[in-house]
């Protein structure tokens, strides 16, 4: 893709490198042959600087376009999200975690309990996950009782097992402590239900920041070993995105969870309708079919 904005900037330093060459040229040597070729250098130049400032306007107006008909299916979507995915959920005990770096995205926490879930608990995976700070490689290869030159990937990878064993409360108190003293994870309990589904929202805007094999991957399969349902989602605007590596798993996905529509996607995935959702390449199709309720003729 052409970036429009570096071409322009470059036709208009060859305009002034011609300029200045023709002034040059007209003044030492009095070449009229050589000053009419720039002239026709310059007037070529000049009908392909309009022909490109005519093209971006035609392209931000189809950027204002889309971006509106964009708002305009989110509306849609809003107003179909409270009948489509009332009840769905109804009975199910949900834990969300945050990978990446990323928030939580809007409205998921009000979308699970319109669907009828019970939300459990949370968990953000905090910055000290990229394994920096020498003094917290030492206390997590003392805690875990592993040999003094273990890998970051691998103390990784043992910090997410552990997670596995927390948001499914199964891990003993000192643990939790342990994880969230050293700030590798931040939990919010609301109840100690048993766990049947989590829901792991990954994607990072910080390459730095991303460890999708080395840490989501341990979480996803440390999870599935103990029999918890597992749906991988992500926000549709993250630079680095982590649904090929959740596919791997033969787990559900949905990477547009910030809008209206992935969010249905979701409830409607974890309610029997298993799939790779969202306006992705590693998306399959778009969203799960409605239920029969919304597509019933009259």
């Amino acid at each position: 893709m052409i970036d429009l904005k570096y071409h322009i900037v470059s036709i208009v330093a060859i305009f002034i490198a011609l300029g200045m060459g023709i002034l040059i040229g007209s003044t030492i040597v009095g070449n009229d042959v050589m000053v009419a070729q720039q002239q026709k250098i310059i007037s070529s130049l000049e009908r392909q600087f309009a022909d490109l400032r005519e093209h971006e306007s035609k392209l931000m107006a189809e950027d204002v376009k889309k971006s509106k008909m964009i708002t305009q299916y989110e509306n849609f979507a809003q107003s179909m999200l409270v009948p489509v995915v009332t009840g769905q959920l109804k009975g199910r005990n949900v834990a969300v975690i945050v990978s990446g770096n990323q928030a939580m995205p809007s409205g998921i926490i009000n979308t699970l309990g319109l669907a009828g879930a019970n939300l459990n608990s949370q968990a953000m995976v905090l910055e000290n996950i990229n394994m920096k700070d020498s003094i917290l490689r030492s206390r997590l290869i003392d805690y875990f009782a592993l040999e003094y030159n273990t890998t970051s990937d691998v103390l990784r990878q043992q910090v997410a097992q552990s997670l596995a064993l927390q948001v499914t409360n199964r891990a003993d108190s000192a643990l939790n402590v342990f994880l969230e003293e050293n700030k590798l994870v931040k939990m919010t309990y609301s109840n100690d239900q048993p766990i049947d589904t989590v829901i792991l929202i990954g994607g990072s805007d910080t390459l730095g920041q991303s460890y999708p094999e080395g840490f989501d991957s341990s979480l996803i399969k440390a999870l599935l070993d103990q029999g918890i349902q597992v749906i991988g989602a992500e926000r549709s605007d993250v630079r680095f995105s982590y649904m090929k590596y959740y596919q791997k798993f033969s787990i559900s996905t949905v990477d547009n969870i910030d809008m209206s529509v992935g969010q249905i996607s979701l409830v409607l995935a974890l309610n029997g309708q298993p799939g790779n959702y969202g306006i992705k390449s590693n998306a399959t199709v778009f969203m799960p079919v409605l239920p029969e309720a919304f597509t019933r003729r009259s």
